[in-house]
């Protein structure tokens, strides 16, 4: 396939409809002179190629392309070229059965782009596969060197190289439809991802619960056959029953009218028994309280004396002991004053030490004294030698010479120094003139600054103003978190101490129009409030059921909710108007109170509720007492005078009948326990309610303030910011670095007055030294006689000091003996202590002594006074005895009563079940009559009734739990039918059928992704090893024509030092045996061979079916006199293609 006619028309420099023809089938030139459009025609074939990077064809934009880019009236540009297509080896896939093959382009300014293949409009994809099957890859091109590139191939990366050997092997367009396969792959990634998140989140969710609503109908079909069979069993049996009861109630009634007689008989036996045993108690009951009661009397006044005896033996012992006490405290006192002592003893000892050190110090002092007392004495005696003093090494004269010296020295400093301080002062003065001339900057400066600061400060105050503290919200909004997790916690405990007590929870509806829910105040377990938690069980036990019982105002309300309330269960109503108290009369609560004391209570004071529940209250927990143990409990229950139920701490019961209850109470209390925990639980959450309203009250009323603080501070923070950038702005400004210098001179020009004024006053001293020692040398023997004199003065100054530091040791020396004295004298004292410590034992010994023998003494009498009581409580026993003998009687008495009363109402059942039986007698031939008209089936099957068997055999299954299971599966019906869908099982076999499909779908697209991998993977490997082979003979052919165009050369192409091909390759040059390190040592012409010498071999190696050559020789052309009169170059491409080839004629 070659190109054999071009026709442009608007495109570029072509304004009107250009033909180019005439092409030859092998190699063609175009030549001309510059801006002739040699390059224009390159340009269209390769608009037509669908080139995308416009700056190979000198353009932006398509747009460019358009002759004068539209301005001269021409808006379109339309480019055609019809290739021969008469050799079908070379023929592109599809188009083998055509001769001629016309791909033409056209673009419109401001329009669109459209491609056409003989004169049918394509898509570009389509073009370009067209294109790519025969090599024309024109966007990567190896048979495209357009004007100017063709040195540019030298200057490509190793990548780029690689590249066009890619182009040359065929495999780029691999490479793209890879790039295609990948995307299709991540589509179908994209396909199974969407498949499982609709099973995920749709399909699967949605076939579990039509799965759960499938079982629940097949549940319910069961269930109806079911209640089908039980219900013709139940009434099978009501027909038998009513049957049986018709039939049977003749003789029932016989036998009752027997037993009737027979129990008016036995009546009439027991109340001659009870009158009997009436005799009996009274007789008892009389010498009891003749015989017993003067013996306790005496019993009880001996107990009454001894116990005053053992009252004053205690109050003895008592005071033995208090004296005991305080002998052992005055011991105590007399150890603490020991201890006291040895403590000063220690403290002297310190303060010796200390007075030791001090006395070494001043011992020092005098030596010092002595010393320097001795160099005076020396001085004095140098003076008297001749020289200046005594520590004086030099003469006179010698010490004139070196005082000259330094006034020398002092007055060239003085005169360096005056020189610098008049330069200083002198460049000062122009810095300031300059710094004065720019005042008016300084001062716009810092009036600008000064406002800055102004309003800083008017922003700091406006938030002082607000009085709102920063981060007040964030402890607000914390708090308010904190109270939140407080409230949550506390519900969720109420709610499961809640669940736990359903029991004491009471649902009622309004039986009436605005019925008022106060009437009714509650469970009891919920409205009363235990003080002690010991005596939970003990209440627990007293109430008993009575804790469920629900409390109302009146009877009326108790009414109105058992008759309308809708009640969810049975529940027992305490009427406050009706209900009896039963409470303990203070006459026995007194005589329980003078018996045990404080170890029995009434039941009612150890429980708090509203003063307007004491008459249920005392109905539910009067007329028992809290016992803290068993013997206490059996005092009250049998006590003559009090005769009241009474129960211990851990539940067991004494009644005054002698009923005792006991044992072990498995979780006695817990009730009292958990509404004690759910009581405190809502007390807490309440508070934290209230807390949580608090803080939430306080966040919205703080939240303007809040808001206006944080829109104040961000202006604030911005103000700052911005004073610190105009104040870092100022620091940087002339005038402030000018103003900086200026203090550095000032501090360097007062530093160097201050030091001329020092050197000055050195230079006087000096000066003044040398008057002094020429004075000295004068006056020598004139002063010498003062001079001795004045060390003689010295001399007994120094001897008065030394005298003075002696007598100060000496007075420390007598403190120290005086401090050893108070030491030894202290120790005398702890040994007078240690005599007073023994005689204080003494005396607490003999203390104790007699305190044994008074014990000893009362526990004579407190075995007579035991013994005494114990004669009195034989006595009470003999008494209750007594009792307890009448107490039998009494009930003895009571159960014959009890006897009377149940034979009475046992006449009363007959006689009323006699009734009772002809009423039923009627009522069941009405029933048999009434399920015959009901049931047709039972004339068919009633001769199966209660047949062993059969589907009726009443002894194979008990007809009450057949009814209980009727009723509880017309329960369970009701509800499932409630629930159920009746269309679940259609909708579950279309749900599968959905599942399985996608599961289906998911496997083909999972099948289709694992063969395009395993495609691309085996194409990857195919193309490494394709590319090997590429570059194994390109590089050959690639030396083969540079040494032919360049004898005595040699070229190759080689990956880089240390990678592979894959990683790309590099051109390597050698002359004659040299390898060049670089491509840069080559010259221009070198370079182009080189150039295209690359490109011959990539054409060479894969011949396309066209080639464009731009100027190849461009720069070359001069360098080789005769090139273009053999083009010998061109032969090695000659035949395998048709060549296009520009290039510049000069004239």
């Amino acid at each position: 396939m070659y190109v054999k006619e071009v026709t442009l028309e608007g495109f570029k420099s072509y304004a009107q409809r250009t033909v180019v023809s005439g092409f030859d089938p092998f190699f063609n030139a175009i030549t001309g002179l510059n801006g002739s459009g040699k390059s224009n025609i390159l340009d269209s074939i390769c608009f037509v190629l669908g080139i995308t990077n416009l700056q190979q064809v000198r353009a932006t934009n398509l747009q460019e392309l358009v002759y004068k880019q539209g301005q001269a009236g021409i808006t379109k540009a339309t480019v055609s070229i019809l290739f021969d297509n008469s050799d079908r080896n070379r023929s592109p896939i599809g188009y083998e059965d055509m001769n001629e093959i016309t791909v033409s382009r056209q673009i419109v300014v401001g329009g669109r782009n459209k491609y056409m293949i003989n004169g049918h409009v394509r898509q570009p994809a389509q073009v370009q596969n067209l294109f790519h099957s025969v090599q024309l890859n024109v966007n990567n091109p190896h048979f495209l060197i357009m004007q100017g590139r063709i040195t540019k191939v030298l200057n490509m990366k190793p990548p780029e190289i690689l590249s066009m050997l890619e182009e040359a092997a065929g495999t780029k367009m691999y490479e793209s439809k890879k790039e295609v396969a990948l995307k299709t792959l991540e589509k179908k990634q994209t396909k199974v991802d969407d498949i499982d998140n609709l099973l995920k989140q749709d399909i699967l969710p949605a076939l579990e619960k039509l799965r759960k609503e499938r079982a629940q109908y097949q549940q319910w079909t069961s269930g109806n056959a079911q209640l089908d069979r039980l219900e013709r069993f139940c009434t099978a049996f009501e027909y038998s029953e009513a049957e049986r009861i018709k039939n049977a109630a003749s003789d029932v009634v016989k036998d009752m009218e027997s037993q009737i007689k027979a129990l008016q008989v036995t009546a009439v036996e027991l109340e001659k028994e009870i009158g009997d045993k009436e005799s009996s108690i009274a007789s008892m009951t009389e010498t009891k309280d003749k015989e017993m009661s003067s013996e306790i009397k005496i019993l009880s006044d001996v107990s009454d004396k001894l116990s005053t005896t053992l009252v004053t033996l205690d109050s003895a012992l008592n005071a033995k002991r208090d004296a005991c006490k305080a002998e052992k405290a005055a011991l105590e006192q007399i150890q603490r004053s020991k201890k006291e002592l040895e403590n000063a003893i220690a403290a002297r000892t310190t303060s010796e030490k200390q007075i030791e050190e001090d006395v070494a110090a001043l011992q020092e002092k005098v030596d010092k004294s002595r010393k320097h007392l001795e160099d005076i004495e020396s001085e004095y005696q140098a003076v008297q030698a001749g020289k200046g003093s005594g520590a004086d090494d030099m003469s006179l004269a010698e010490q004139l010479a070196d005082a000259n010296v330094s006034v020398g020295k002092s007055a060239s400093e003085l005169q360096q120094l005056q020189t610098k301080i008049q330069h200083l002062n002198k460049e000062l003065m122009e810095k300031r003139e300059y710094f004065k001339s720019k005042e008016h900057e300084v001062a716009a400066a810092q009036e600008e600054l000064k406002s800055r600061k102004a309003d800083l400060a008017n922003l700091k105050s406006a938030i002082d103003k607000i009085g709102y503290r920063d981060g007040s919200m964030q402890v607000l909004e914390e708090k308010r978190r904190q109270e939140v997790e407080y409230v949550k916690k506390l519900k969720a405990d109420v709610n499961n101490l809640t669940s736990q007590l359903s029991g004491v929870q009471f649902s009622y509806s309004d039986p009436e129009r605005d019925f008022q829910r106060s009437r009714v105040k509650g469970v009891v377990a919920r409205l009363v409030h235990v003080n002690d938690s010991s005596a939970m069980t003990a209440l627990e036990v007293i109430a008993a059921g009575k804790l469920f019982f629900v409390i109302v105002d009146n009877d009326q309300t108790a009414k109105l909710l058992l008759e309308k309330g809708n009640l969810r269960r049975r529940s027992t109503i305490i009427p406050m108007n009706k209900i009896q108290p039963n409470k303990i009369p203070a006459r026995v609560e007194a005589v329980a109170t003078k018996l045990v004391g404080s170890k029995a209570k009434p039941a009612l004071s150890l429980v708090r509720y509203a003063d307007e529940l004491e008459a249920a209250m005392s109905f539910v927990f009067g007329g028992t007492f809290v016992c803290a143990d068993t013997e206490t409990a059996k005092q009250i229950a049998f006590h003559k005078e009090i005769m009241t139920k009474s129960v211990t701490f851990p539940g067991d019961v004494f009644e005054p009948r002698g009923l005792l209850t006991g044992g072990s109470r498995k979780n006695g209390g817990e009730l009292l326990v958990q509404l004690h925990a759910l009581a405190e639980t809502e007390a807490r959450l309440i508070h934290h309610e209230d807390e949580l309203k608090n803080v939430e009250l306080k966040i919205e009323s703080l939240l303007p303030q809040q808001k206006k603080f944080s829109h104040l501070k961000s202006q604030m923070e911005l103000k700052s910011y911005d004073l610190s950038l105009y104040e870092t702005r100022a620091q940087q400004s002339e005038h402030h670095k000018l103003s900086e210098v200026i203090a550095l001179m000032t501090s360097e020009l007062d530093k160097e007055k201050s030091a001329l004024t020092r050197t000055q006053q050195y230079h006087s001293e000096c000066q003044k030294r040398v008057f002094q020692i020429e004075q000295k040398i004068k006056d020598q023997g004139r002063d010498r006689d003062s001079l001795l004199k004045d060390l003689e003065k010295r001399i007994k100054s120094m001897k008065k000091e030394a005298v003075a530091a002696t007598k100060e040791l000496k007075e420390q020396e007598g403190a120290k003996e005086r401090m050893v004295m108070e030491k030894e004298a202290a120790v005398q004292e702890i040994l007078t202590l240690e005599d007073q410590l023994a005689t204080a034992h003494t005396q607490i010994t003999k203390l104790e002594t007699d305190l044994r023998e008074k014990e000893t003494k009362r526990g004579a009498i407190e075995e007579e006074y035991q013994k005494a009581k114990g004669k009195l409580e034989e006595n009470r026993k003999r008494i209750k005895e007594c009792d307890a003998q009448i107490t039998a009687l009494v009930k003895s008495q009571n159960q014959q009563k009890n006897k009377l009363t149940d034979c009475i109402v046992e006449i009363k059942k007959l006689e009323n079940e006699i009734k009772r039986l002809g009423m039923n007698q009627k009522e069941c031939d009405k029933r048999v009559q009434q399920l015959l008209a009901k049931h047709e089936w039972i004339v068919r099957e009633r001769q199966a009734f209660g047949k062993a068997g059969t589907d009726y055999d009443f002894t194979a299954q008990d007809p009450r739990e057949a009814r209980q299971a009727l009723e509880s599966l017309q329960r369970e019906q009701k509800d499932i039918e409630k629930r159920i869908n009746k269309k679940a099982l259609a909708m579950f076999d279309k749900a599968e059928e959905e599942y399985n499909d996608l599961i289906e779908r998911k496997r083909i697209v999972q099948n289709d992704k694992t063969k395009i991998q395993q495609v691309i993977k085996e194409l990857d490997e195919k193309r490494k090893e394709q590319l090997k082979n590429t570059w194994e003979k390109v590089t050959k052919e690639f030396g083969s024509i540079f040494s032919t165009l360049l004898p005595g050369t040699m070229a190759k192409l080689e990956p880089p030092e240390g990678a592979d091909v894959m990683d790309g390759l590099e051109v390597k040059v050698a002359f004659g045996s040299v390898w060049k390190q670089s491509l840069s040592e080559l010259s221009g012409g070198q370079r182009s061979l080189l150039a295209l010498s690359l490109i011959l071999a990539l054409l060479l190696f894969k011949p396309a079916p066209l080639y464009i050559l731009d100027e190849v020789s461009a720069k070359f052309e001069f360098a080789s006199q005769n090139f273009l009169d053999d083009f010998s170059y061109v032969e090695a491409i000659a035949g395998i293609g048709d060549c296009l080839m520009e290039c510049f004629l000069a004239g």
